[in-house]
Formats: C-alpha cells, sequence, structure tokens
C-alpha cells in the first residue's frame, strides 16, 4: 500500500503564497499544509485555513530567514550562520527554545489542531535543535515530526544535489536514534528536500511513479509570485511552476492509476494504530 501526504509549507508567509496553496489544496495533491507563525501574512494564513474547512496543519516553526517573534531572539539571514553558530557554540539553546515555544503559542491561540511538526529549512535536523522541538511536541501534544532522509536518488553529475545529499544522509544518520526514541509519529519516506522550489510536472510524475509502499511525505513550496515574494522571499521564485505541477491533471491521473492514497497527518496515527 503506497500513502502520501503532500505537504505544502510556508503558508502565512505572504498573502500570495497562501492564495497558491489555497488553490493547491482546493485543486490539486496538496494533502497537508504547514503554517509559518512568524510570516508576514499569518493572519490571512489563518483564515485560508479557516475557509478551506481543513482540520488539521503542521507547525512550521523559523529561526533563520524571517524576523523572529521575540525581540531577544537572533535574526539570521540564512542557515549557513545559524549552523555555524550552532556549531562553535555561540547560539544559546535556551533562548531558541523560548523563541520556539512563543510561535506554536501564538499558532495554539488560534484554535488549530496540529498535527504535525516541522521547521523551515530542515533546522530541525541539527542534533540538540531537534532535541527542543520534540520536547515542544510532547508539551503541546503534536504527535507528528517531519524526519527528513534518503529523497530520491542523485542525478550524475549535479554538485547541487550530492551536496545537499550528503547534508541530509549525514544528519539523519546522526539522529536515526533520537528520532526512533522520540515517541512521535513520522512517515516511513521522504521527498522534495534536493527539489525545494523546483518541483516541475516530470519531476513529480517521476516521484510518483517511484513511490515507495509505506507513507511517503512530500514537501513543496507552492504559490503566487508577487512583488513581495519577489522582493523579500527569493527562494519562492519556484513557486507558480511548483503549484502548476501539483494542479496538473497528469499528476493527479497518475496518482489514481497507481492507487495512491493521499493523506493527512491525522491518518498516519490510525496508520500506525
Amino acid at each position: 500500500m503506497k500513502s502520501l501526504i503532500v505537504t505544502a509549507d510556508d503558508l502565512g508567509l505572504a498573502k500570495s503564497i497562501n492564495e497558491g496553496i489555497a488553490r493547491a489544496c482546493r485543486e490539486g495533491i496538496v494533502s497537508s499544509v504547514s503554517v509559518i507563525p512568524v510570516g508576514k501574512a499569518f493572519e490571512d494564513a489563518v483564515k485560508t485555513i479557516k475557509d478551506l474547512g481543513l482540520r488539521e496543519i503542521g507547525a512550521h516553526l523559523a529561526l533563520t530567514e524571517i524576523d523572529p517573534l521575540l525581540s531577544s531572539s537572533k535574526f539570521y539571514k540564512n542557515h549557513n550562520r545559524f549552523f555555524m553558530d550552532i556549531f562553535f557554540r555561540q547560539a544559546g539553546l535556551e533562548g531558541i527554545r523560548r523563541e520556539l515555544k512563543a510561535q506554536l503559542e501564538l499558532l495554539k491561540k488560534t484554535g488549530l489542531r496540529i498535527t504535525h511538526i516541522n521547521s523551515h529549512e530542515h533546522v530541525h535536523i541539527i542534533p540538540g535543535i531537534l532535541d527542543i522541538f520534540v520536547s515542544l511536541a510532547k508539551e503541546f501534544d503534536i504527535p507528528a515530526i517531519r524526519y527528513p532522509r534518503g529523497d530520491r536518488p542523485v542525478r550524475a553529475f549535479n554538485a547541487a544535489d550530492l551536496y545537499k545529499k550528503s547534508i541530509l544522509s549525514y544528519f539523519s544518520a546522526r539522529n536515526a536514534v533520537s528520532f526512533g526514541n522520540s515517541g512521535l509519529l513520522y512517515t516511513d519516506h521522504f521527498l522534495g528536500l534536493l527539489d525545494a522550489g523546483k518541483l516541475k510536472e516530470d519531476l513529480l510524475m517521476e516521484m510518483l511513479n517511484s513511490l515507495k509502499d509505506g507513507v511517503t511525505e512530500l514537501v513543496c513550496h507552492p504559490g503566487f509570485l508577487s512583488p513581495e515574494v519577489l522582493d523579500r522571499y527569493k527562494w519562492h521564485i519556484g513557486s507558480e511552476a511548483e503549484l502548476f505541477a501539483l494542479t496538473d491533471p497528469r499528476v493527479k491521473n497518475a496518482i489514481k492509476r497507481s492507487g495512491i492514497e493521499l493523506i493527512g497527518f491525522e491518518k498516519l496515527r490510525s496508520i500506525r494504530g
């Protein structure tokens, strides 16, 4: 049996991103969303969720690229600087925990059901940071966490893919015991890190055709481009292409033809018993 959770990250980042994710939910294969509490369009995201009638959401917590919620928290322009500060112990873990908890508290106040937790730029795979995420998930009664690992095979001579794959393999191996002992749910397989921001129809079809038995999470970043996105969030330059791929009739037909079940994280809990 093949089950697929298609998670759209960054809901709340910008209004045009919210609009694109909404369309991907209504007309495409997106079956789960992750909300970024520190996004400029967070309130619009909450309205979008209610308009769509979504019964579950993910907490997409940010420590990089987005302004933090607490004035005492340090702003990190990119994950590379954050990784360096963690490595050289220049980032205080207690301060990071306070920031993450504040983001979760803001999300909880909406009354929305939070079924899974993950992070912007996957920073929760860093040892030490992962411990904080696991602890907060239990404190806020969030049953599932994203475990980025594996992903698709690397294409020959693609240096960028090889770099991402090596980083992913290193951290996923280091954290295997921590995830296993966390008591939290996670999917059997994971896709989307190597192709973040560049998920197109042919690649998506390739992923679906090679999907493994069990439950797979595929992370995507659909949205509409706007001056705000182009100015502030350049990593979303491919969001419209991803949206078109996720709503492509060929993709939807391939899922039906292959007998793939589209599910959310609540269904993952029932599958695990």
